[in-house]
């Protein structure tokens, strides 16, 4: 096929993964791969099937659907997220960020106007959640914290390339941060049970790092550090907010109250109705 249409591309692309019967490889993918080495939206995608693309898109193309026909997720191939309209720099030293956590970032949004606050985002990976606050709420002073060096470097390339101000630093939750306070706090942080590797995409397990997936105790590990240090890193009117899994809520009501009397604890559903996100206030704040 010489210099084909980019539909005759995606639809030669469609043919080629239609045998490979594996969780995480389909047609959507193949679009995503296509829209992301143009630097386009599917929309855009659209608006160009009945142009020709250029040999060397189309022998790009060719060999990144191989890759992704081997398992490897169509972001590692081409370096690419999107996470709240930002386009961002991924690979294998980082999650890839997902739509659901959109949700979390909505939630904090929605909570606090634009009066400059101090913000943590423990767990900063590619530095998704910081830097889509950041964008939103310029007046926060936002620090990205992490345990990894390697997904701290993604970071620090993304603020980079979204040209904005976002604090980095290496640590192990609150270790390397002093008496600092925030008055926000957000986080999401491994919460995957080992036990749970048995229903998950494989190719999740495979290329995805997995300091940043799992955690032990059933996935609570991180939480419970969270829980027994959180309150000594809000200020008076600070709030934490994190994403769990879906069958978490109950623990982690449990974990927040059996640490200290002095959390106040909320949830809120994702858009599959399911518990997802919590909120956590010291006693001295009133409820919103």
């Amino acid at each position: 096929m010489n210099d084909p249409t980019y539909l005759e591309a995606l639809k030669w692309a469609f043919l080629y993964l239609k045998p490979i019967d594996q969780e995480g490889i389909d047609e959507s993918g193949a679009k995503l791969l296509l829209a992301n080495m143009m630097n386009w939206n599917n929309t855009q995608l659209i608006l160009h099937y009945r142009d020709s693309m250029k040999l060397s898109d189309w022998l790009a193309y060719q060999k990144n659907i191989h890759q992704y026909a081997k398992g490897v997720p169509a972001q590692y191939v081409t370096n690419q997220a999107t996470f709240y309209g930002n386009n961002l720099f991924v690979d294998e030293r980082v999650l890839i960020p997902r739509f659901e956590t959109e949700e979390l970032v909505e939630w904090v949004l929605k909570d606090n106007d634009e009066t400059p606050c101090t913000v943590l985002d423990i767990g900063t990976g590619s530095g998704a959640i910081a830097i889509a606050l950041k964008k939103q709420r310029p007046n926060w002073q936002i620090t990205g914290s992490d345990i990894s060096k390697a997904a701290l470097q993604v970071a620090q390339k993304n603020v980079n390339l979204q040209k904005i101000e976002v604090a980095l630093i290496q640590s192990d939750l609150f270790e390397n941060l002093g008496n600092q306070k925030f008055d926000i706090i957000v986080s999401n942080p491994p919460y995957i049970a080992e036990s749970e590797k048995t229903v998950m995409d494989q190719s999740v397990i495979q290329y995805e790092p997995n300091q940043a997936l799992f955690a032990k105790e059933q996935g609570l590990a991180i939480y419970r550090q969270i829980s027994q240090q959180v309150k000594e890193h809000l200020t008076v009117h600070g709030r934490l907010y994190c994403e769990f899994g879906y069958h978490q809520k109950q623990a982690l009501e449990n974990l927040f109250q059996d640490t200290s009397s002095n959390y106040q604890v909320e949830f809120k559903k994702d858009v599959t109705n399911h518990d997802r996100m919590m909120r956590v206030t010291l006693n001295n704040e009133r409820k919103v």
